[in-house]
């Protein structure tokens, strides 16, 4: 059986998508730009400190390392998501990796013709997933994907914001990498910015201004990332008492904990795994998302609901030529009567 789960790399361009069932809540963040569209249910998005609700057709976009989480507020709530590295925009525009970014749809904009569009691209990029692999699909779906990609662009350039970070002499790659290693292995123990600096031989300044500068987050803020990530997936899939996941993932104390649990989440680490098993899912951290059959017909039916759309270039060709015609049968109104008048 197949399932709406996909990865798509051909020269530069570099993509995943899946559409899946939304479910409790899991904190998480992407190094490339992430786009959902919500296609059945509504769900509760937490999303840079804001939390508000999101219907059927809303879309959101967010830049790398934007932390968020989604929690269904109805059954069989269902989402498609598509992930872009960042390095693709970056083959046009080498500051990209430094903007930061959240577009979203709500009822005054659902339908507007970026959004609109957006639906669009997505649900046929995912269609011609389904479909195979042959040349014209291909081509078909690189052609999607370069519209889609081109709008969020245009969309975004206007409302980017760029932080202001002392830019620091480059860093190799493997150092980098080695310094996330250390901390994604020991992010449960008490870990200080001078272990990270001495794993790449580095001052405490320059990594604290390199880490950012990558990631978008500090070196605190990813370290917390992680600790709360983890803590919600003990929440729900364990009885372990609050106290014991406080502490068993990191946090100095309990008090801690909830003050974190709460600015993020906005509810208590109490009531959010009372909420979480009403919804009568578990889940794992690493293979969390219930990922849709290809089978499912009304998410087939769903996608094709999205396609009826036209450009605004063909919609302007349209009224032009609307308006040519009006303007013809003026001067025919026109003629008639300059002739009944004689």
């Amino acid at each position: 059986m197949d399932y709406f789960h996909y990865t798509y790399k051909h020269n530069h361009i570099d993509f995943n998508s899946d559409i899946y069932k939304v479910s409790t809540y899991h904190y998480n963040w992407h190094r490339g730009v992430e786009i959902l569209v919500l296609l059945k249910g509504r769900i509760d998005m937490s999303c840079n400190s804001e939390v508000f609700t999101m219907e059927p057709l809303d879309s959101i976009i967010m830049s790398p390392q934007v932390g968020h989480a989604t929690l269904a507020l109805e059954e069989d709530t269902t989402a498609l998501v598509i992930h872009i590295s960042k390095e693709f925009f970056q083959h046009f525009d080498l500051n990209f990796g430094m903007y930061q970014f959240v577009l979203r749809s709500d009822a005054s904009n659902r339908n507007n013709p970026f959004f609109t569009s957006l639906r669009h691209h997505a649900a046929q990029m995912m269609l011609l997933m389904v479909n195979g692999k042959s040349p014209d699909y291909q081509l078909w779906l690189e052609h999607n994907y370069l519209a889609l990609t081109s709008a969020i662009y245009r969309e975004i350039d206007a409302v980017k914001s760029i932080p202001v970070h002392i830019k620091p002499a480059d860093m190799t790659v493997a150092t980098f990498d080695k310094m996330i290693a250390y901390i994604d292995e020991n992010y449960q123990q008490k870990i200080e910015l001078e272990d990270i600096a001495k794993i790449g031989g580095y001052n405490v300044n320059y990594t604290s201004q390199f880490f950012k500068r990558q990631l978008g987050v500090s070196f605190l803020e990813y370290v917390l990332r992680l600790r709360l990530r983890e803590a919600t997936v003990r929440l729900v899939n364990s009885n372990d008492g609050v106290a014991h996941i406080a502490s068993s993932c990191g946090f100095a104390d309990i008090k801690a904990f909830n003050v974190a649990f709460k600015k993020r989440f906005h509810t208590t680490p109490s009531e959010y795994r009372k909420q979480a098993k009403e919804m009568g899912r578990k889940t794992k951290l690493h293979d969390w998302k219930e990922i849709i059959s290809t089978q499912e017909e009304d998410i087939i039916e769903l996608l094709q609901s999205c396609l009826p759309y036209q450009s605004e270039a063909r919609q302007k060709v349209e009224l032009d030529e609307a308006n040519q015609m009006l303007e013809d049968v003026k001067a025919q109104l026109e003629a008639i009567v300059s002739k009944l008048k004689l």
